[in-house]
Order: C-alpha cells, then sequence, then structure tokens
C-alpha cells in the first residue's frame, strides 16, 4: 500500500471514529459548553459522561484539538455532581501546557472551571471561553453558585479549618468576606440529618445584630472529584482584630477596655436569647470596625483614641461547629484551651451560654494586663489544670492600676462552677460597667444606647456589695511568684515572629 493510500485510510478511520464519538456524546446531556476566540471556529459542546472527557490530538480522544505542540492527550475534563449542579474539574496531561485564566496548570494539577473562564491549549491548540449551560440559561428556580455572584480576590487570613478571602459582588460590587472552610468528603446525611442541619444554619443566617459579624449567604461547592467545601460569604470588618490592638498596645487603658467589653455583651445577650452558644469567644474572633476621626473638633462616640471617631466591636466565628463538624471543632478548642471554660475542656456535653461567660472572663483579663489568666509560663501547674481548677490571681504590679470593682467582675466570671458564675444579664449590672469613668461622662457614646436601655431593664439579685470590694481584691493582688514570670501578649508575638525562619 502507497504512503498517500495509508494516510487517506488512517484519516478515513479518523473519521470514522470522531462520529462514532459524536454520536456516543448524544447519549449524554450536553451541560457546557466552549467558545472558540476564533469566531471563525464553532464552539464544542460538553456532555455529563460519567468517565470524563479526553482533549487532544490523539483519535482516542472524545475532542480533537490540532496545533504542533499540542499533547495527543492533553487534558482531561472530569465530571463532578452535588445536590446543586454538575461541574467540570480541568487536569493537564500535557507537556506544554493548559492554561486557565492565563495561569499555566502543573503536569496532573487539576482545576474547578466556572463560567466565563479562559482556557488555552498549549500555544496553537486553540483559546476558548468556557460556560455551563445552567448559568447561560439564568432560569430563575436554580440555585446559584458562589461564582455565579461573587469574584474571589486577595487571602485575607487562615486558620485551622479555613481561609478567608476577599470577594466582590459581581451585581452591585459590594466587598466582602468568604470563609473557605477546608474541603470535607461527601457524605450522605439523611433527609431528616439535612433538614435540622439547614435549619440551625438558617437561623445563623438570619441572625442581625450591630455588634456581630453578619452572615450573608452561604454555597457548597466541589473542590475535587470526591470533596466539597463550605463557602460562607460574610460582612467584612475593615480594622482587624482586638488581638492586634492588644498586641500594638502591650495592654488597653481601663475605660476604653469597658466601652469594648459593653458592646461584647450586648451582642453576647443576643447570641444567647437565640440559644447559640458560640464556646470560641478569644481576641482574634472580636472584630473591630474603627472610623477615624475626621478632626480635633469631632465629638468621639467613646473613650477611644485621640484620632479615632467611633468604634464598633462585631463578634465573629460564631456557629462553626455547623460548619465543620462538632468532634473537630471541639478538639480545635481544646488544643489551645487558654479561653475555654473548664466544662468544655472537661468535656461535659450539658454545657450552657455560661461557657461563654467565662471566655468573656478570660478576655477581659487579657484586655486590662495584656497576659492571659491561664499559661504554662504560671506553672506548675499546667495550664490545662490551672482552668480546671480556676487557679488565678491579679498579679502585682500588673493589676495595681486597675480599679477594684474590675477585679470584682473578673471574679464574677472566672468562677469553675458554672451555676455560680454570672450569666450576660448579670455581667451587664455590675458595678464596673454601671459606673462610668470620668471620661466616659464627658463623652456622647451614642453605640451604648441600646446597652443602657437593657441595662436599666435587667435586675440582679447576686451583685456584690461596694464595701466588700476593698476586701476581697486586695487578697487577689499576689505578687508573681519568682519561678512564674507573665509574658504579655506582644512580648510573646514578638518573640515567635523572630523565631520564624524565613529561607
Amino acid at each position: 500500500m502507497s504512503l498517500n493510500r495509508k494516510r487517506a485510510f488512517g484519516e478515513e478511520v479518523d473519521e470514522l471514529r470522531t462520529v462514532a464519538a459524536k454520536r456516543q456524546e448524544l447519549k449524554y446531556e450536553i451541560i457546557a459548553n466552549m467558545y472558540n476566540t476564533d469566531q471563525e471556529q464553532s464552539h464544542i459542546s460538553l456532555s455529563k459522561k460519567p468517565s470524563g472527557l479526553l482533549i487532544g490530538r490523539s483519535s482516542q480522544c472524545d475532542i480533537r484539538i490540532s496545533g504542533v505542540d499540542v499533547s495527543s492527550k492533553h487534558s482531561k475534563l472530569s465530571l463532578a455532581t452535588n445536590q446543586i449542579r454538575d461541574y467540570f474539574f480541568v487536569t493537564d496531561l500535557s507537556s506544554n501546557g493548559t492554561y486557565v485564566n492565563g495561569e499555566k496548570l502543573g503536569h496532573g494539577t487539576s482545576v474547578l472551571l466556572k463560567s466565563g473562564d479562559h482556557v488555552s491549549f498549549a500555544k496553537t491548540g486553540g483559546a476558548f471561553i468556557f460556560r455551563y449551560c445552567a448559568d447561560e440559561k439564568e432560569t430563575a428556580h436554580r440555585k446559584r453558585s458562589l461564582f455565579d455572584d461573587y469574584v474571589l480576590g486577595k487571602q485575607l487570613g487562615a486558620g485551622h479549618y479555613a481561609v478567608v478571602k476577599e470577594a466582590r459582588n459581581r451585581l452591585t460590587g459590594d466587598i466582602v468576606a468568604v470563609k473557605i472552610f477546608h474541603p470535607n468528603k461527601t457524605s450522605k446525611n439523611s433527609k431528616d440529618e439535612e433538614a435540622k442541619l439547614q435549619q440551625e444554619i438558617d437561623l445563623l443566617l438570619s441572625i442581625d445584630h450591630p455588634n456581630i459579624v453578619k452572615f450573608i449567604s452561604r454555597y457548597v461547592e466541589p473542590v475535587s472529584q470526591h470533596t466539597m467545601s463550605t463557602f460562607l460569604v460574610l460582612e467584612k470588618v475593615n480594622s482587624g482584630e482586638l488581638f492586634q490592638r492588644i498586641i500594638n498596645k502591650s495592654k488597653l487603658r481601663e475605660d476604653e477596655t469597658k466601652g469594648l467589653f459593653k458592646q461584647l455583651l450586648s451582642g453576647l445577650l443576643y447570641l444567647h436569647e437565640n440559644n447559640i452558644i458560640h464556646r470560641d469567644i478569644k481576641p482574634e474572633n472580636i472584630l473591630l470596625d474603627i472610623t477615624p476621626r475626621r478632626s480635633s473638633e469631632q465629638v468621639q462616640t467613646g473613650p477611644w483614641d485621640h484620632d479615632e471617631y467611633d468604634i464598633r466591636v462585631k463578634i465573629a466565628d460564631f456557629g462553626l461547629a455547623k460548619f465543620i463538624g462538632e468532634l473537630k471543632f471541639t478538639n480545635t478548642l481544646c488544643g489551645t484551651p487558654a479561653y475555654v471554660a473548664p466544662e468544655i475542656l472537661s468535656d461535659q456535653r450539658n454545657y450552657s451560654t455560661k461557657a461563654d461567660i467565662w471566655s468573656s472572663g478570660v478576655l477581659l483579663y487579657v484586655c486590662l494586663c495584656g497576659f492571659p489568666p491561664f499559661s504554662d509560663e504560671l506553672g506548675p501547674p499546667t495550664m490545662r489544670e490551672q482552668i480546671l481548677s480556676a487557679r488565678y490571681a491579679f498579679y502585682s504590679p500588673y493589676w495595681d492600676d486597675i480599679t477594684d470593682p474590675a477585679l470584682d467582675l473578673i471574679s464574677s466570671l472566672l468562677v469553675l462552677d458554672p451555676d455560680q458564675r454570672f450569666d450576660v444579664h448579670q455581667t451587664i449590672s455590675h458595678d464596673w460597667l454601671a459606673q462610668d469613668t470620668l471620661e466616659d461622662k464627658d463623652m456622647e457614646d451614642v453605640n451604648m444606647d441600646a446597652f443602657n436601655s437593657l441595662k436599666g431593664s435587667i435586675k440582679t439579685n447576686s451583685m456584690r456589695s461596694s464595701s466588700m470590694l476593698g476586701s476581697e481584691t486586695d487578697k487577689l493582688r499576689t505578687p508573681v511568684r519568682s519561678s512564674s514570670q507573665p509574658i504579655r501578649l506582644r512580648d510573646r508575638f514578638a518573640s515567635e515572629l523572630n523565631s520564624i525562619d524565613y529561607e
């Protein structure tokens, strides 16, 4: 057989295989299209083939593309499905690269494709715009993907179970924060379990209070063929964490602490009235929305720094157990227990909102002196044993300038027995929060209107008399033992930074 006849025969076989592949595609629903940026070329329909779609020069590929630098099997589109819709992941199998939005995938690397993505195959294999058919139809009843509504941007932070990225709403342009939980393997819950979880999440999404970070929406998206991630869209708070404020200032002024703590209690009261226990109250989860002062003549809303007009406290990361799982959440808490209530640390299952009150007491302690009441540096015993026995003190000289009512309040919050510990109503009505400092009286504290009206409506029968404060708290001003030295968060943070290997 001549060379020309062999070539002709090979082309006929390839054509037959291509026709057969197209007939095979008709068995499966078309769920996406790739539109060639060269207007003279036709678009490519992508079917819901369970085994995926091979792309390349070979006649064995489901989608054949030509080009001198295109591999015989250049890429593969793999199908992933969740309750909402079907998705494609593209995997690079080539020597010369598959590109998504200008970024070259490494060999064997997969990435989720979104509508509007630009996909190209090497340099000569063509460039395409990818779109799902469901997005093109835009039916009103269709559940939407996160990527339909938001464009993800820079990373804002990362933690044990999630990363946080900035995002822009495609329609309004609003800037939000998106918490992306680390992937979980897909699991099939019963309909009752799914309904209960959805009901609990709907409650979290309904929470609306000025001192709580607003939940905006929730999406569940595939990140591989076998794993899913939850994307939680949140209000973005621009001025950072209370933790960073303590680091920067070493400790907070007493009047400043009081102004922030009042707002924290207002948010906690709202959560507790909605039967939500936070369980992870700590400075890292208290965000601050700071409004700068325009001029020295502008009257501040509270006892803030001279360049700050207003500070709004925002409680973050409540209800996270619903998104990452109860066991994983509890293990994370107990792994870093400085702020965790003893009843959680001892694995009791009947803890209440009083757990948040304990954590608030630890936070208040840290704000006023700059270091936590429980730590291994203050041992022996260990930090865990200190918490489980409520063993702490107000060390001199760090507490010498703090007023007695502040120490009395902390002593009412860090009580081992939850039944004897203050609740949020008793905390709000305590003398330390009822007695404004001279600076507070000179301020027009607009943020505290709701708090003060609430405080007036709450009665408590477990307040300590002011005549008792001096004698009780004097005993608690314990000198630091020679073998125990508190380490302020600022110093600890600096030492941790110095120990990082940047190579």
